[in-house]
């Protein structure tokens, strides 16, 4: 079966199309010069003989004259054999002398027949005269009804009659009798064998001709088919995504600039598709490490394309899921057929949560080159950063209104107070003062540390960079604070690691970063408490590390200590003179010195600050 099938295969291919075409080709033109041949022969046998009758009836007409009675015709012809040779009659060709005036007027077929040199005549008569009279109708019939040939009687066409024999005709009519015709019979056996001849040599030549179209038009095919074929192979590689191959051009005719058409072809298909490749690895790669999350969905829901973001922010699940269930979950109310049928909604933008992340959904719809729909895109923007800078931004101005406001109305209603006649109490008044004097320096201590976060935010500081001993810097920092240290019966000590070198940096604003740390240590550490301040090097970093046993930071409140105002406990640190801005501008001061400033703390056991400056 297989076999089969693949033979079938071959005979429906191109070359032996072309072999088919060639071979029909000789078929047809073996069935012309058969048709021509047969009917050529036939005419000129048909041709030959009415010549010869004709030629043959006019020596004897000339010679011999017209008899004016029958019974002259039949003595001339039965008794004068001469005459019949005139007509050279035979026994293919015979001669027979109708009377048509006797048939017409009597009806009597065997006294209308005068003559005749036909042996079946002479065999049998009367069958002769049936076959006459049956076969002949088309010029015989007339000519005894109405006395004349009434069309022409050169008739091509053979006679057959019924016993099988085939035959030409021809009748002459003479003017001067015309009752009397002279019909000639030419027996189709004379050329027959003649013409089956022809045919079989046709015929020989046919088988020979098709063998040699088969041959021949299997080898020229190939010329043909061979090229066509490589360039088929060379097809399927390119499908397969092999380009390097060039196809040899072996000619310079149609097939040859098929070739070299293909060839070229290919390069600019290799070229173009580097081109998109290229694109798409640029499209992707931007895709995968782009923040935002992209999905791409076709027509019927599904996914076509994910990206990694996307993946972070949905689960990966989200691949498995349609358009629907994640428009659903996320609170896209979009149906798909509105936007085939009715094209709404080409592009939205909202704001959704998910995951405890704030996520900005962009929604579009992609066309195709008519701007019909073939899909959609979905952007995920996480805009969770910028919605917390928000809530600080908010939350900054509440805590900037309420620390003035604080001071300001502790002041108004003091002055008032004063202004209403407290004055004349000296020790109130200078109570009141007191109060005064106090809170307008902690609002002098705001405003200075908020005049240094602006300028810090907008590099508006200006360094006094230099070469700076660190060492020495905090010591003597740790020296000046030990005396606060004690008033709390508490243990301050420092402690170096190692050589420490200099660095460069500003050395008034450091001495401002680890004052301010040295001094929350004290402030949070409960009476005979230990701070503990470590200088070392780690590699190519110098570390200042301030270590306490005090009240320590709650977990949940770690990751917001450097923000601006926050307070773990508002209402202590505000009574400890704190604006809650210190350790927001010592990070601000570090980072711009290249170091870092990490903080670990367990509740209720203490708090380790560490600053990591480069040498």
């Amino acid at each position: 079966m297989k076999f089969w099938k693949g033979f079938m295969k071959l005979l429906r291919s191109l070359q032996w199309k072309l072999v088919y075409i060639f071979i029909s080709m000789c078929v047809i033109l073996v069935c012309v010069v058969y048709v021509v041949i047969n009917s050529r022969l036939e005419t000129i046998y048909y041709q030959n003989f009415v010549k010869d009758m004709n030629d043959g009836f006019s020596d004897w007409k000339e010679l011999r004259g017209i008899p004016e009675s029958n019974e002259d015709i039949i003595a001339f012809f039965k008794d004068k054999h001469d005459d019949v040779t005139y007509f050279r009659t035979n026994s293919d060709i015979s001669l027979t002398l109708i009377d048509i005036s006797i048939i017409k007027k009597n009806n009597d077929l065997e006294r209308g027949i005068l003559y005749s040199s036909d042996e079946d005549y002479k065999n049998n008569p009367e069958t002769f005269r049936d076959e006459l009279f049956t076969s002949s109708t088309r010029n015989l019939y007339p000519m005894w009804a109405t006395g004349k040939i009434t069309r022409a009687v050169e008739y091509k066409d053979i006679i057959k009659t019924v016993s099988g024999k085939q035959y030409f005709e021809y009748i002459i009519q003479p003017t001067e009798r015309e009752n009397l015709i002279f019909y000639f019979t030419y027996d189709k056996e004379a050329w027959e064998q003649i013409l089956q001849s022809f045919n079989n040599l046709i015929f020989t030549s046919a088988v020979i001709a098709v063998f040699l179209s088969v041959l021949l038009g299997y080898l020229l095919s190939k010329t043909i088919t061979s090229p066509i074929i490589s360039v088929m192979h060379k097809a399927e590689k390119i499908a397969e995504g092999e380009f390097d191959e060039q196809l040899a051009v072996k000619s310079e005719d149609e097939i040859g600039n098929l070739t070299k058409t293909f060839n070229y072809m290919a390069n600019e298909l290799k070229n173009t598709l580097s081109e998109i490749s290229s694109e798409k690895n640029k499209v992707v790669t931007i895709l995968n490490y782009m923040a935002d999350g992209v999905l791409a969905y076709d027509l019927k829901g599904n996914v076509i394309h994910i990206n990694p973001a996307a993946r972070r922010y949905l689960g990966d699940d989200i691949a498995e899921r349609s358009f629907q269930d994640f428009a659903g979950s996320v609170g896209l109310d979009i149906q798909i057929e509105n936007i085939v049928y009715l094209e709404e909604a080409s592009v939205k933008e909202f704001d959704t949560v998910i995951n405890d992340l704030f996520i900005k959904v962009y929604f579009a719809v992609f066309t195709d080159t008519k701007s019909r729909p073939e899909g959609f895109i979905v952007v995920l923007h996480d805009v969770t950063e910028e919605q917390k800078l928000d809530n600080m931004r908010r939350e900054f101005v509440a805590n900037v209104s309420h620390e003035l406001r604080t001071p300001i109305t502790s002041i108004k209603s003091y002055s008032e107070t004063l202004l209403d006649g407290a004055v004349d109490d000296r020790e109130t008044t200078e109570h009141f003062l007191n109060v005064i004097n106090t809170e307008a320096d902690r609002m002098t201590r705001l405003v200075k540390d908020l005049l240094q976060l602006s300028r810090l935010d907008n590099q508006q500081v200006s360094w006094n960079m230099g070469e700076v001993p660190i060492k020495d810097l905090v010591r003597d920092i740790v020296d000046r604070m030990r005396l606060q240290a004690e008033h709390k019966h508490q243990r301050l000590e420092s402690y170096v690691i190692g050589v420490i070198p200099n660095i460069m940096g500003d050395k008034d604003r450091l001495e401002q970063v680890f004052v301010n740390l040295i001094s929350n240590a004290l402030k949070y550490t409960p009476e005979n408490g230990e701070i503990t301040v470590y200088i070392g090097r780690i590699y190519n970093d110098i570390y200042v590390k301030v270590a306490d046993n005090g009240i320590g930071i709650p977990a949940d409140s770690l990751p917001r200590v450097f923000e601006r105002f926050y307070r773990v406990d508002k209402a202590r640190s505000r009574d400890m003179g704190g604006t809650g801005l210190g350790l927001s501008i010592a990070k601000e001061i570090i980072q711009a010195h290249g170091g870092t400033i990490s903080i670990s703390s367990e509740e209720k056991k203490g708090t380790e600050i560490t600053v990591r400056l480069a040498v």
